[in-house]
Order: structure tokens, then C-alpha cells, then sequence
């Protein structure tokens, strides 16, 4: 994919950051998007209400914290918790692929020194290294798939930076309509599917995982100290109440720094499949204690 070199530099820019999110115009808590893009009018509820959309369209509905549940057109379920912490999301009650894509803004000359991570992902049968994620799930949370741009609204022309800045990376979300029609208006890259079958050969490379790890370690005292963490993110889990990662913050804080701690201090004795797996639980860990929502 190419650079897009997009920045306008217009003088310095001033920060205010509020404390409260209310008064934040860039906040998106308790925002959830949701579109449409099949050919057919979709319709579903949240809370009772019903909503329609129409193909092609976009829209977003605002949920405050608390329990609330979704029901698709055929009456399935899903109940769901959104925190305090939420930065709101992207619902999805029939499992629509939708992706986040990054694109580089940078005053000339300086786009190399700006790499957006690249994953593999493929899209209507094509294989593909792209700076995109993507996921199905039915609530995409922007606590982990945080797009500066939501569903329906354009990567801007250029943004404004202050002076001293080179650039910058966006993100933007889409579902799959939306993003075939920007691959090929922006890179001529026109994504057709070569036969029926693989308009619906999709990968899925961004994975909500909600499982807490059971502790598996054999150093007995990183073993003591992740269960300790782990119980704090079952109290997470099994809550209702929308503050609960703001009153476990600290307790979560410590207990991360003492499973570090403990696993320091036997890591030069340790396998190479030992190491992974305490990469993959301090990973899994971080990302559980992140979520803004929840399905319950």
C-alpha cells in the first residue's frame, strides 16, 4: 500500500485536556457505531428499542454504562456490560467483518520516517500485508481497535499539527462496502472476488479474547503472584459495576509489577516455550483489564 502524505502544517496547536469527558469534543465515550453493508435493510434492538438501517448507510447510537442487551432480526441474544472506561465501540449483531486501517500524514519528505504496522489479511479471496485489522466480533471495543475516524466518515484531505511535528498516523474504521470502494478510489486497488466463493473469504485478524488465563507456572512464586492477578480479573469479570476498573486500578497495577517482578528473576533458567507463555499471559492479561465492554 502506499503513503498517503496528507498533513497540513498550520502553526502550533493548543491542547486542553479536560478532566472530565464531557467536555472533551474528541471523546467517543458511550458512542457505538453500526452499518450496513449489505443490500437488504437491517434491523435489530438494543434495550427494546428497535433500529433500522438502510443499505449502505452508518450510524451510531449512544449507550451509558451499564447492562444492556442486543437482539438480531432472527431473536438471538447478547447481553453485554459497557464501564466507565468505555471509549465506546462498533456493535455488530449479524457478524459483519469490519476494519481498522492506518494511514500515514506526513509533510513531504518525511512519510518513511512513519510505519504503521502491517498484518496479513485477506479480503473477498485476496491475499493480502496491509496496515488493516479486522474482526467479526459482535462488539468491536475502541479501547483495542481505537479509530480516529468512525464508520461513514472520510479520512480527511489533511490534518492540522503543530509546528514542530512531522506527521502522524490515523486510523479509520469500515466495514467491508466502505473499505473496497476507499481501496479503489484512493489506491485503484479493486479487491473483486475472482469467484462467488471468495466474496466470503475474510480473514479475521483481531481477536477479542475474554477468557481469563489459568496460571500454569512452575516457578512457584511468579505462579502465587499471577494468580493473584488473575482473581482480581475474575472480580472484573463477574461484576456489575461500571466503576470496577477504577476501584481495582491500583490493585492491578501492583499485581502486574510483582508478576514481572517474580518472573525476572527466574527468566535466565527458563525455556524458550516458558518465555512465551509468560509473553502470551502478561499480553492476554493487559488486554482483559483494557476492555471497555463486555458480553456477559
Amino acid at each position: 500500500m502506499k503513503t498517503a502524505a496528507k498533513l497540513s502544517v498550520l502553526g502550533a496547536s493548543v491542547l486542553l485536556l479536560a478532566a472530565c469527558d464531557s467536555l472533551d469534543p474528541d471523546s467517543t465515550k458511550n458512542e457505538f457505531w453500526y452499518s450496513n453493508p449489505t443490500g437488504q435493510t437491517l434491523t435489530f434492538k438494543v434495550d427494546d428499542k428497535d433500529y433500522t438501517l438502510e443499505p449502505g448507510k452508518a450510524a451510531m447510537l449512544k449507550l451509558s454504562p451499564g447492562m444492556h442487551k442486543m437482539q438480531t432480526a432472527k431473536g438471538t441474544q447478547q447481553d453485554f456490560m459497557v464501564y466507565e472506561n468505555n471509549s465506546g465501540g462498533i456493535i455488530n449483531p449479524n457478524s459483519y467483518v469490519y476494519y481498522m486501517m492506518s494511514e500515514v500524514y506526513a509533510v513531504e519528505g518525511n512519510a518513511k520516517s512513519f510505519r504503521p504496522a502491517v498484518y496479513d489479511v485477506t479480503i473477498n479471496g485476496h491475499e493480502l500485508s496491509m496496515p488493516v485489522r479486522s474482526s467479526n466480533a459482535v462488539l468491536i471495543d475502541h479501547n483495542l481497535f481505537n479509530c480516529s475516524y468512525p464508520l461513514g466518515e472520510a479520512f480527511p484531505t489533511e490534518i492540522t499539527t503543530s509546528s514542530q511535528s512531522k506527521g502522524n498516523i490515523k486510523t479509520k474504521c469500515f466495514d467491508k462496502t466502505e473499505l473496497l470502494a476507499y481501496l479503489a478510489s484512493e489506491y485503484g486497488e479493486k479487491l473483486e472476488p475472482a469467484t462467488p466463493a471468495d466474496a466470503a473469504k475474510d480473514s479475521i485478524n483481531r481477536i477479542f479474547n475474554y477468557e481469563i488465563p489459568q496460571p500454569a507456572f512452575k516457578d512457584a512464586e511468579t505462579q502465587k503472584e499471577a494468580t493473584k492477578l488473575t482473581d482480581l480479573l475474575k472480580q472484573i469479570q463477574t461484576s456489575d459495576d461500571v466503576d470496577i476498573h477504577d476501584k481495582l486500578n491500583k490493585d492491578l497495577h501492583q499485581a502486574s509489577v510483582d508478576v514481572v517482578g517474580a518472573a525476572v528473576k527466574m527468566m535466565a533458567n527458563s525455556t524458550v516455550a516458558e518465555n512465551e507463555y509468560y509473553n502470551k499471559f502478561i499480553n492476554q492479561t493487559g488486554e482483559f483489564r483494557t476492555y471497555g465492554v463486555m458480553p456477559k
